[in-house]
């Protein structure tokens, strides 16, 4: 406890005292996987984000995954550098080689064993990039439009930056210029003006790409269809860091602030930035989820207890003899608070399947028979909805149980705990969720095909 910054000089200032943050990575967006449930976390270097998924770089070259598993991380050691893409992985180590691990089907992850120099890695949705120490650029994996093959422009030219979208590359020269290759359906290979000198920085969305200037504002092109490249007001100056999600965009301020624009879902809406996300030294941008890692020391929010023995938690108590700000819990909370922490749980999956494991169980709508109804008067006589014990028994066997009242015949009656249902219900929201947001992009780009197939034929 530390009094206000007002007062006697032997009071302590409370702008002056600092902590480690409790969370150094904050995580927000859609969690249909747990990829924007960010564990507990100490000396974080660098976050990536890819589509269902979240990774994190230690300080001491260790890497630490949450949310959709992509597959069996390969044993790690010195990781310099990380990046996510749709659903693989990529490092560098401090020895400049490259290593990868899940989703593989187009060769993604199968990482060239001849490269020894790499600086920097880049993941995009099926495709993986590395920067060279000798500033050039090096891609595999699926080939679409020629993604993987940095142009002839760049030969002989140092590159000091790459980023990796769904079907298109960007590389940022050493002289300020953006170059991109790949699909330009929605443009996002035209580099525009604005890109072509003085930037600092590069980051590529689905379909959409962002070039940060060296005067701090931010130049975007490509796919639209969310607003992504709709830069606000609040990301033309001061501006010390991007990046760039499916269709959404985010800048970094110098004040450790960010800044969001872009498609918004009502549910886990990725452009809003939780409360308290302050002194934020890192961004990145998943499919619809977001991350940020947070100084390593941070103002600390102290209880302060004024000249009248008010106590106030995260502000300074006005009128009552306890105020708090936010929400507020007894350290003797009851089972369903206490029974969620995660420091009391091991084992822990992600639940799947929960789609068809729902299919299995039948939601009736019943009455209690007469004479049950007779040896219980405190029960209305009404139609109940539920389900039947026997039948959920088989669906999920550990949460029937005997209730202790006995049928005139002497057989237990049996009783359920439903809440299984409530757990899986939303898991299975989250399936369907996830389902839809892939089949959005499949149709948004048939839809920039047949768009573009149509200009053809009409020139024709």
């Amino acid at each position: 406890v530390a009094l206000s910054d007002t007062g006697s000089s032997s009071q302590i200032g409370l702008s002056s005292v600092v902590a480690a943050p409790i969370y150094p990575v904050v995580a927000w967006g859609n969690n249909s996987d747990g990829q924007a449930r960010a564990p507990v976390l100490a000396n974080v270097a660098a976050v990536a984000a890819g589509d269902f998924h979240s990774i994190a770089l230690l300080d001491d070259g260790q890497v630490v995954e949450w949310g959709q598993s992509v597959g069996t991380k390969p044993t790690l050691t010195g990781v310099t550098d990380i990046a996510a893409g749709g659903s693989h992985n990529l490092v560098r180590q401090s020895n400049g080689r490259v290593l990868a691990w899940g989703a593989n089907g187009s060769g993604q992850a199968t990482a060239p064993t001849d490269i020894v120099t790499a600086v920097k890695v880049a993941a995009g949705a099926r495709h993986s990039l590395a920067l060279l120490a000798n500033g050039t650029v090096r891609g595999w994996g699926e080939n679409y439009l020629g993604k993987n093959a940095a142009p002839a422009s760049l030969t002989g030219m140092t590159v000091i930056a790459i980023a990796a979208g769904e079907n298109h590359s960007l590389a940022l020269k050493n002289t300020g210029e953006v170059v991109a290759w790949g699909d330009n359906l929605a443009s996002q290979t035209t580099v525009p003006l604005g890109a072509q000198s003085g930037v600092t920085a590069i980051a590529a969305g689905w379909n959409h790409n962002l070039a940060l200037k060296s005067d701090g504002s931010v130049v975007a092109w490509g796919n639209n269809n969310g607003g992504q490249t709709d830069v606000p007001t609040a990301a033309s100056s001061g501006v010390v860091q991007i990046a760039a999600g499916d269709t959404y965009s985010m800048a970094l301020k110098a004040d450790g602030t960010i800044v969001t624009w872009g498609f918004t879902e009502t549910t886990n809406p990725v452009t809003v930035v939780p409360v308290g996300t302050t002194q934020v030294t890192q961004i990145a941008a998943g499919g619809y989820h977001a991350l940020a890692l947070r100084a390593d020391t941070v103002p600390v929010q102290l209880a302060q207890l004024d000249s009248a023995g008010r106590l106030g938690i995260g502000l300074v108590p006005l009128r009552n003899a306890l105020e708090v700000e936010g929400n507020a819990s007894k350290s003797s909370a009851g089972d369903w608070l206490a029974n969620s922490d995660r420091r009391i749980k091991t084992d822990i999956e992600s639940i799947t399947g929960a789609l068809e494991k729902l299919a299995k169980v039948r939601l009736v709508d019943f009455r209690y028979t007469d004479a049950y109804l007779a040896a219980h008067p405190e029960i209305e006589n009404r139609r109940y909805p539920n389900v039947i014990a026997q039948e959920f028994q088989k669906v999920f066997p550990e949460d029937v149980k005997g209730s202790g009242q006995r049928l005139p015949d002497g057989s237990e009656i049996l009783q359920v705990d439903t809440y299984p249902l409530t757990i899986y219900s939303a898991a299975a929201v989250q399936e369907l969720h996830r389902e839809n947001l892939l089949l959005k992009k499949k149709l948004d780009d048939q839809e920039q095909r047949l768009r573009k197939l149509e200009e053809i034929l009409k020139n024709k």
